[in-house]
């Protein structure tokens, strides 16, 4: 029963801990990877009989960073990043966790000297708020910064608020935020051309294989059954796998790299970074690096034999670098032409928020 306005007037505020858990979820099956979207919060602390979630409030209510300003109490988490992240990804096939973020979410509820009130609904809760043990004080968090300024000529730098990677358009290097530093990074574009409307990043990895033999062009036309004709420059080609660098729906996510990792571009290094629209570059190395499991899954033809090499697969990162492809804006689809795909806006935006 929701309380009268007159009896949590004076109510405190007391400010209790969720964790938040969101990104792309991959689960290998020896048929094919199945993958879904996961949003999902769970209480931060143990036996205390309050809701176990906030259901859909993290996502239709809007949040902000804790300030000093805020008043309050604070009850302390005691289920800690590792046990949450175990609690959820403990069960089924094994688990790919692709541009995942984990954020810790005070939900307010009101409390008197009896009685603790939902702070959305105004509930009363069947909880004896006595038995919660607050802190006056907010925990310290704080949000830190990068410096916007070119490493090597202190030019300001390009780029998203949201974006890994910045470039400088006077010494021409691009640059990736990695470690709370700035770090020279390796670009590369392709089919670029005057009349492009937006640059799409992709990470270009070289891996590793210590027993799947897919190290080759050859190897990758053989294991994905692509009518080709396998020759001795295909068999000398390394393969590399083209993992978008941005997030995207998981259905696309991996339709995109199949596709990408299928065409076995030649991109080319330039001089000059055009001065054009870049989407943000928002998925890590590491969570990019992780993806290539699920993609070479993708597009096998035998999964079930490559699922029994990849049971006993650990891959390794060779070589990276960015690669730019060239989109042509019709509608609303952004459209590459020469490869023959296109992906829409709208799963552009959709990603930037997931």
């Amino acid at each position: 029963m929701e309380a009268r306005p007159e009896k949590i007037a004076g109510c405190e505020v007391l400010y209790v801990p969720y964790w938040r858990f969101k990104g792309l979820e991959f689960s290998l099956g020896e048929k094919k990877p199945d993958f879904r979207i996961v949003d999902h919060s769970c209480l931060a602390i143990k036996n205390s009989g309050l809701p176990i979630s906030l259901g859909l409030r993290s996502q239709t209510q809007k949040l902000k960073f804790i300030g000093k300003d805020i008043a309050g109490s604070f009850l302390k988490p005691s289920i800690s990043r590792k046990e949450i992240l175990k609690q959820m990804s403990a069960d089924g096939d094994k688990k790919v966790y692709i541009g995942e973020v984990l954020s810790l979410i005070f939900m307010p509820f009101l409390q008197d000297a009896h009685t603790l009130y939902d702070g959305f609904t105004k509930t009363a809760m069947a909880l004896d708020p006595s038995a919660l043990i607050a802190d006056k004080q907010p925990l310290a968090y704080h949000l830190e910064f990068t410096p916007g300024l070119c490493p090597n000529c202190g030019w300001d730098l390009d780029g998203e608020t949201d974006s890994l990677v910045l470039q400088c358009h006077n010494c021409m290097r691009s640059w990736l935020i990695h470690n709370k530093k700035l770090n020279t990074l390796k670009t590369l574009f392709y089919d670029l051309r005057s009349d492009t409307d937006m640059q799409i990043p992709f990470w270009r990895f070289e891996i590793e294989f210590k027993t799947l033999d897919c190290s080759t062009h050859a190897h990758l036309i053989k294991i994905a059954n692509i009518p080709k004709v396998i020759t001795t420059a295909h068999g000398n080609q390394p393969v590399y796998f083209y993992i978008p660098a941005f997030k995207l729906n998981p259905k696309l996510f991996l339709r995109i790299g199949r596709q990408m990792t299928l065409a076995q571009i030649e991109p080319i290094g330039i001089r000059n970074i055009p001065g054009m629209r870049f989407h943000p570059v928002d998925l890590p190395i590491a969570e990019g690096f992780q993806a290539v499991l699920p993609i070479l899954m993708d597009l096998c033809i035998n999964k079930k034999e490559i699922w029994n090499l990849l049971a006993e697969e650990k891959l390794k990162l060779k070589r990276f670098s960015l690669t730019y492809i060239s989109f042509r804006i019709f509608g609303s689809e952004c459209v590459q032409e020469t490869l023959g795909f296109s992906l829409p806006i709208n799963a552009l935006r959709f990603g930037r928020n997931l």
